[in-house]
């Protein structure tokens, strides 16, 4: 496995980042302090901020260990977290860990436990390297095992009195899925294909790039787009036979690729599929022994879209290079990523 400790992840409606000690004033108000959220934890009900605190002093500390995964569960439209997500347990021989979560009062019913602990589940077995994520919970919190059902995980049994949580000590009802189980239930919602021919290229990426004006609204630069798509890495994703996506990646120097133009049709957007394109895209590049990969955008802080593109590349691994105020004009400054390649 390849520890990279605990990395942004970007999904529809949440955002996952290391834990701050300035999140301690909304984790003592979302979560930690309702004893209906803690009910079957094992962690007691936080009788007062500051011993919020002082536990998230201790988390802060772990986020330089690579080995260590704790993510703060951040609702995009509040901007501040609801919850948690970490790996309790990791076993390096196995290659497996086990995933415990939680999320506040406020928001259960609405399926973000769930988003959370795929976009976990895509992360530890796309870029960790993992062959087997489990999950457990009180046999009396049936809820918690739901969310596990859908993500695809299936039922392994019930281990009596195995655990202790703030009801005592309890039955644990325990959930897996394994690697090759994962990959299949994901191809099974898209495939992606790297493409050789130029025409079909063209095709493809003129169909996505015209659903997409908000983003590719500006003729000429699209059509620059579709004839430079020809000659580049090429890949798309299809939803059996309909095109849903395409990536481009074209050479700018003899150790870098860049990542040129990516587009998926907005009635596909939220699916991972822009994830799937890009880790094609990416062992396309490893295998042909690039050392880089770069991709520009717009700064962060200027477009509420553009926004949410910087916070996408940020979850894919890629890290702050440069900033040209000008390249794109000065309504437009250009932001430039970077990211090392095995």
């Amino acid at each position: 496995m390849k520890h990279l400790g605990t990395k942004n992840i970007l999904t529809a409606r949440l955002i996952l980042r290391p834990f701050q000690t300035e999140d301690a004033e909304p984790m003592f108000r979302n979560w930690a302090s309702d004893p209906e959220v803690t009910k079957f934890l094992t962690w007691p009900t936080h009788k007062n901020v500051e011993i919020t605190r002082m536990v998230l002093e201790s988390w802060v500390k772990d986020n330089e260990n690579p080995e260590r995964y704790h993510w703060a569960i951040v609702l995009k439209e509040l901007g501040e977290p609801i919850g948690s997500i970490s790996a309790t347990k990791i076993n390096d021989k196995t290659q497996s860990a086990d995933v415990g979560y939680c999320i506040g009062k406020s928001w259960w019913g609405q399926g973000i436990a769930a988003e959370a602990l795929k976009a976990v589940m895509a992360f530890f077995f796309e870029e960790v390297g993992m062959n087997c994520i489990r999950a457990c919970h009180d046999l009396h919190n049936p809820n918690s095992g739901r969310v596990m059902k859908k993500c695809g995980m299936t039922l392994e049994g019930i281990w009596r009195a195995a655990g202790v949580n703030n009801q005592g000590v309890c039955d644990e009802v325990w959930y897996a899925i394994l690697k090759k189980e994962y990959e299949s239930m994901r191809d099974g919602r898209s495939t992606v294909r790297q493409l050789t021919d130029g025409s079909q290229k063209a095709e493809i990426s003129r169909l996505i790039l015209e659903a997409l004006p908000d983003w590719f609204g500006i003729p000429e630069a699209r059509e620059e787009y579709i004839k430079e798509s020809k000659g580049q890495f090429f890949f798309a994703s299809f939803d059996k036979e309909t095109p849903t996506g395409f990536l481009c990646l074209k050479e700018t120097g003899k150790a870098t690729v860049e990542l040129a133009v990516m587009g998926v049709r907005k009635e596909y957007h939220r699916q991972g599929i822009g994830r799937d394109l890009f880790l094609a895209a990416k062992k396309c590049a490893v295998d042909r022994g690039y050392s880089f990969l770069q991709v520009k955008t717009v700064q962060m802080g200027y477009y509420k879209d553009y926004d949410d593109t910087n916070r996408f590349y940020q979850s894919l691994g890629f890290q702050e290079l440069e900033v040209f105020p000008t390249l794109w004009g000065k309504e437009n400054p250009c932001q430039i990523y970077i990211m090392q390649l095995a």
